[in-house]
């Protein structure tokens, strides 16, 4: 069975969002917010091994010995597949491949009015936010929805110039936007391409925003130091359970490239207006809290 065969028969049910493939042991997929054992596709340990190789390699990456953790991302008829590989030995008993699906049509915010996963004051408050060029982050859990919504926002804003910087192509915006992707170290552990590293380009590059897909490090103090001086409209999505969660978790990630808290409440209040928080309930991806930073304890 080629790669291709595989995707195309387990991604025809249009609500699977993500496929996790544990080995020869067992195959899931989310479907509906839950997960569901499916019949396993393979035959054996050796023939997943095999196509986990094929897809990389196919696709421009390599998993291999040397190379034993591989991600890629890929566009296709079936929608923005990223697709990430561990082979099995030292890290892994069984080759893991985990595939999280993005729509390739991009939902706007009126389907997600639609699909209940906004409501009418939050649609307002939204276009707002985009209409004064506030800044904004958007927080959430894993698999919470936070890149649907990004690019939900974005697709409102097409004529602009928006640069976006992500570790994989998973918001590509149409009209004039600009796709910036990062690159790992080779296995001789150089040719590293960073978020900041490519932050600093994109601002080279007359952005009418910029955006993150996701702030971790570095690149969350050149984004906010650029917010504060002219780059309105921007924004960028966070790992945080809660509204309540959000400071602590900027705070965390400035210690660890050497900012003070003080500076960094300073930094924060200056630079980001809102918070938009989204939690998974029930299966749902829901906008759950739309707040001004201003309100938040600093």
């Amino acid at each position: 069975m080629t790669s291709l065969a595989l995707l195309e028969e387990i991604l025809s049910d249009p609500k699977i969002t993500d496929i996790l493939i544990d080995g020869h042991r067992k195959v899931l997929v989310e479907k509906d917010g839950a997960l569901i054992e499916i019949t396993q596709p393979f035959l054996n340990e050796k023939e997943v091994d095999l196509w986990a190789r094929e897809i990389m390699s196919s696709n421009g990456s390599r998993l291999d010995i040397a190379k034993p953790i591989s991600e890629v991302t890929l566009e296709t008829t079936l929608g923005l597949l990223r697709i990430h590989a561990v082979l099995s030995g030292e890290c892994s008993k069984r080759t893991q491949v985990s595939i999280r699906r993005h729509s390739v049509s991009s939902l706007t915010l009126e389907n997600l009015l639609s699909a209940g996963c906004i409501s009418p004051i939050h649609l307002e408050t939204l276009r707002q936010i985009l209409s004064f060029r506030e800044n904004f982050v958007i927080i959430g859990g894993t698999g919470s929805g936070k890149t649907t919504l990004l690019k939900s926002m974005l697709s409102e804003v097409t004529n602009e110039r928006v640069i976006t910087i992500e570790d994989a192509l998973e918001l590509s915006l149409g009209g004039n936007s600009v796709s910036l992707v990062t690159r790992a170290a080779n296995h001789e552990g150089v040719g590293e391409i960073s978020l900041a590293r490519l932050l600093r380009e994109a601002l080279r590059m007359r952005p009418d925003r910029l955006v993150i897909g996701e702030a971790r490090g570095e690149e969350l103090l050149l984004l906010l130091q650029a917010m504060n001086t002219g780059h309105t409209g921007s924004g960028f999505t966070l790992h945080a359970n809660s509204i309540e969660d959000v400071i602590p978790r900027m705070l965390a990630i400035f210690s660890g490239v050497g900012v003070s808290p003080a500076l960094a409440k300073v930094l924060i209040s200056s630079s980001i207006s809102w918070v938009i928080e989204l939690k998974r309930t029930k299966g749902n991806r829901v906008v759950t809290k739309i707040q001004r930073v201003t309100d938040l304890d600093l």
